[in-house]
């Protein structure tokens, strides 16, 4: 019943340990992605000028700057309290392995000294032959190996906890000098902080000062995406009308799928969640549906998909296999192409070029573009999803980043 009590002990130990070991995997995983961010954030507020069109996005992305940031600082927060509590439980074994080889070395002397007033080999022999009989005889016998044994397990002690006190001390000076970087990181960030702030301050003030002109472009912009979303649903009604002609039990607004689409969208669909991003790098300056505007809080935005900010002269992949059914090219000369995976339609919009033609056979991550970037410096992918002819959150579909 012992035997089991201590493997269970063992068994919890490993278990928290390896706990303990995920989690610190974890933060540090997360504080690299908020460090990309982060990266990404500086990039954008750096290469895109500060103009009147493009104030309210450089105040969104310092907001969202100052959100990875404090993020980055609960992180370091949180190791440094791991650090503390780790480097206190290691200054209590250390004592109390101390505090352990002391007295081992003290019964150790005081067995040698016992040892040298009876190590001759007379005296062992004497001690034997004083034996009243061969009985007697045996246990001493048996006594003198057993205080052999005894001596050697003792001393086997005291260099497995020597050699453990040694490796408590490097650990706790790792340790130390992990909590010492990770403050110095916390203290950093803390600094980054205070100037970011300082700069959202900066511009806000200059939105707020011009607010019913940004309101005003905010409301026309509104109308403008209403009108896109009409045109768009109606594409892709006409795709549907056109794919449907002559085909038996096809059903209004809905895509009639044949064997091998239906197979491709039960493909999509089973993928939902785990669909690459259409840029290898960026961020999600706006989310879709209704919500509420990031600064302008009376204000409300209609989004029909994701918009991505990613770097000057970013390519556009495909987020899964498909056809390419259109291309389109605006007044201005944007360009958007529309990729079909069964009855689900992937559109990437706001391109300065492509590199695929209407027909063409797509796998998923196939480059098929860069994102245009504006006289301002703005790099912003428009990107929609939907299924026959209701857009979908892209968000639930593409892999979320951790």
């Amino acid at each position: 019943m012992k035997k089991y009590s201590y493997l269970l002990i063992l068994f919890l130990l490993c278990f928290a340990f390896a706990k303990a070991q995920s989690n610190k995997a974890s933060l540090e995983q997360r504080k690299a992605q908020l460090q990309k961010e982060i990266n990404q954030f500086d990039r954008l507020l750096k290469n895109v000028q500060k103009e009147e069109k493009t104030m309210v996005l450089l105040v969104e992305t310092i907001d969202k700057k100052i959100a990875s940031t404090q993020e980055i600082i609960n992180i370091t927060n949180r190791q440094a309290n791991n650090l503390t509590r780790n480097i206190k439980t290691n200054t209590a074994k250390i004592k109390k392995l101390k505090t352990e080889i002391k007295g081992l070395k003290a019964d150790y002397a005081e067995m040698i000294v016992k040892s040298y007033k009876s190590k001759n080999a007379q005296s062992r022999l004497m001690f034997l032959l004083s034996s009243e009989d061969f009985l007697q005889a045996y246990k001493r016998v048996q006594y003198l190996q057993s205080y052999a044994n005894y001596r050697k397990k003792q001393a086997d002690e005291i260099t497995l906890k020597s050699i453990d006190l040694e490796e408590k001390n490097i650990e706790l000076e790792s340790e130390k000098k992990e909590k010492t970087k990770v403050l110095a990181l916390n203290k950093k960030q803390r600094e980054a902080l205070k100037v970011d702030k300082v700069e959202q301050e900066n511009l806000l003030a200059v939105v707020r000062a011009n607010e019913k002109e940004y309101a005003a472009d905010i409301k026309e912009k509104a109308k403008e995406r209403n009108k896109i979303d009409r045109e768009l649903k109606a594409l892709i009604a006409a795709d549907i009308r056109a794919a449907n002609k002559g085909k038996t039990g096809a059903v209004a607004n809905k895509f009639f799928l044949t064997p091998e689409a239906k197979l491709l969208a039960d493909n999509f669909k089973s993928n939902k969640g785990k669909l690459p991003w259409p840029v290898e790098e960026g961020f999600v300056s706006m989310g879709y549906g209704v919500q509420a505007h990031p600064i302008f809080r009376t204000l409300t935005v209609d989004s029909n998909g994701l918009r991505l900010q990613s770097r000057a002269g970013a390519k556009v992949r495909a987020i899964f296999e498909g056809e390419v059914i259109r291309i389109t090219k605006s007044k201005y000369g944007i360009l958007a192409v529309y990729i079909r995976h069964g009855n689900y339609t992937s559109i990437y919009n706001n391109l300065r070029t492509v590199t695929v033609e209407k027909g063409d056979k797509v796998n998923t991550k196939d480059i098929i573009g860069e994102i245009f970037t504006s006289n301002s410096g703005e790099t912003e992918l428009k990107f929609v999803l939907m299924e026959d002819t209701e857009t979908v959150d892209p968000a639930k579909w593409i892999a979320r980043k951790r």
